[in-house]
């Protein structure tokens, strides 16, 4: 199956009971990556605003929401050479697409500078519109790389016309150690899930396979949300334990400017005076009672009967 069509993906987190059991049996029932039986390596860095941005869309369900990051395949022993690609995943009403670029190994750390790195020989009209879009995520929203992850990956696929790929991701650990990437580098040393686990991932663009409907009825294994990046920033960071250094306290929001004593905000501004400065505001007085409507129809109702007291 291309990786680049559109797809609908679904997640299993396997116990480590199961984990190579489904593996083993998927593996008679579909063909492995050529020259990857064993499995390959991938190392990603993710990208994100200060403000989490990402994080946040998929914590409230946006339905069109996009994410950056850069990936890295390549095992030592050379079975697999490297190559690198920066991505956009790109999730619409619960379709998938990913759309990227290839760069050099060497060129892939100006990512973390926000510098789109050069691609090899001439670019595509596509391929130009997809680095205007990263461009368009990293230097104007403000994107930054956050984390870096790294699993084990065996892969499974139906074919070029098939229609359906399934991946174990053995092993997945992150860093927020921000170094160069390189390929099959084991130093990372923040687990995201409990040793022996794994990600079974369904990728399909039409109906599952009855075969792996009877498959996962057979385990009752039910379909959940999983994000290796949520999980990173969920266990670690958002718990101060990725290792870095704090954050410094924001800015205080009201600061003095030399010589001027009126207080001003971060960007300038003059502030409003205290509420204990504004000048009190005066009294409305409260309008005359008049008795009402009722006392009104009495009146025009006493001068019908006596129109010469009336007058």
């Amino acid at each position: 199956m291309d990786a680049n069509q559109n797809r609908r993906e679904f997640k299993f987190v396997l116990p480590p009971h199961l984990a190579g059991v489904l593996r083993a049996r998927v593996g008679e029932l579909m063909v492995a990556d050529r020259g990857a039986e064993d499995g390959y390596p991938i190392l990603s860095e993710y990208f994100d605003t200060d403000e989490r941005t990402s994080y946040w869309q998929k914590q409230l369900d946006v339905p069109n929401r996009r994410r950056v990051r850069s990936r890295l395949y390549g095992r030592t022993d050379g079975a697999i050479p490297p190559s690198a690609f920066v991505e956009v995943k790109h999730k619409l009403d619960g379709v998938t697409v990913k759309r990227r670029i290839p760069v050099s190994l060497e060129d892939l750390p100006q990512l973390s500078a926000g510098h789109i790195p050069a691609q090899q020989g001439t670019p595509s009209a596509i391929d130009e519109r997809v680095r205007a879009e990263i461009n368009d995520l990293l230097n104007v929203r403000g994107g930054k790389p956050v984390v870096q992850i790294r699993y084990h990956r065996y892969a499974f696929d139906s074919g070029p016309s098939g229609t359906i790929r399934i991946t174990f991701d053995i092993d997945p650990r992150c860093r927020f150690r921000l170094i160069p990437l390189t390929p099959d580098d084991p130093d990372f040393e923040l687990p995201l899930l409990e040793p022996g686990s794994a990600v079974m991932e369904v990728k399909t663009i039409g109906p599952v396979p009855f075969w792996f409907r009877n498959l996962i009825g057979e385990y009752n294994l039910v379909p959940r949300g999983f994000s290796k990046y949520t999980a990173a920033l969920e266990m670690y960071e958002f718990q101060g334990k990725t290792g870095r250094l704090p954050r410094p306290n924001p800015a205080p929001t009201e600061r003095i400017v030399r010589n001027n004593p009126n207080p001003v905000d971060d960007k300038g501004r003059p502030l409003p005076p205290s509420t204990s400065a504004l000048p009190r505001r005066a009294r409305i007085p409260e309008p005359a009672k008049t008795g009402g409507i009722f006392r009104v129809l009495a009146l025009k109702f006493l001068a019908l009967l006596h129109p010469a007291k009336a007058r």
